[in-house]
């Protein structure tokens, strides 16, 4: 079995899990789903086309061929430089989350995942493909300058991808289990914060699958100021904007300030 192959079949496997989870136990109930779907998963699907398929292969290839990097030059036992591989690629992961937030024109990309209205599994794919090559690049550049294993960057591939459709699902652990899973991972109600509109609530909570980042960077929010279950989803600082159509997520990066400054704060 290839490393594309066991990316793909645990990728699905995982969804479906949590599709039945989702619907089994809905956190809230869903009014623009069918809409939503139908945006989230064209976007997925350009980026499969971009990138997706040789987003694997180029990070294995990488890893594989690249043997220089600070890694290299420790000698360490190979199961103590697997872990410190993913932990490493984490924090990365954390910190391109929020740069993303941080400069304007990253931010441009990014924002296209922040205007989905609600919040679900398919919000989890929901990217623009230019972030998704973006975010390709620098994880490559970060295999090559911290010498990452071949190994860690296919477990983490994998962790990072099922993280994301954990954390984005619509549904909600029993209490005394969100205390005890948010104290190692991030749980959907840890990042639906993320995801409100509420600006210093959206730049918080940036991690993905180790949830000890935003507390080590002080950018942890425990609960959201209008209560958990109130969040207003979507984007940053803004009411009621919501995508016209699929063609405005693929041209949103490229508006103009008059243009955005319209559209995105309108009633």
């Amino acid at each position: 079995m290839t490393d594309y192959t066991l990316r793909v079949i645990v990728f699905f496997a995982v969804f479906a899990a949590l599709i039945v989870w989702q619907w089994r136990s809905p956190r809230s109930t869903l009014q623009k789903w069918r809409y939503r779907w139908r945006h989230n998963l064209l976007l997925f699907s350009s980026g499969v086309l971009v990138v997706r398929v040789a987003q694997p292969m180029l990070l294995s290839l990488v890893a594989y061929s690249y043997n220089e990097g600070l890694l290299t030059y420790i000698d360490l036992p190979s199961t103590i430089s697997l872990i410190i591989g993913i932990v490493l690629l984490d924090v990365a992961i954390y910190w391109q989350h929020r740069v993303f937030h941080t400069v304007p024109l990253l931010w441009r990309l990014h924002r296209v995942h922040h205007t989905d209205p609600e919040l679900d599994i398919s919000s989890a794919v929901r990217f623009h493909p230019l972030e998704i090559l973006l975010s390709l690049c620098i994880k490559s550049a970060v295999i090559i300058v911290l010498g990452i294993p071949a190994l860690s960057v296919l477990l983490f591939d994998i962790l990072l991808n099922a993280a994301s459709l954990f954390n984005h699902t619509n549904a909600r652990l029993p209490k005394k289990m969100e205390k005890i899973v948010r104290l190692i991972i991030v749980t959907p109600d840890h990042h639906r914060i993320h995801h409100s509109r509420d600006i210093n609530e959206a730049n918080s909570n940036y991690a993905f699958f180790l949830s000890i980042w935003d507390k080590i960077f002080n950018s942890y929010t425990h609960s959201a100021k209008q209560g958990d279950l109130q969040i207003a989803i979507g984007l940053p600082q803004t009411k009621q904007y919501e995508p016209k159509g699929i063609l405005s997520l693929f041209t949103m990066p490229f508006w103009t300030h008059s243009r955005t400054t319209k559209e995105v704060k309108g009633d």
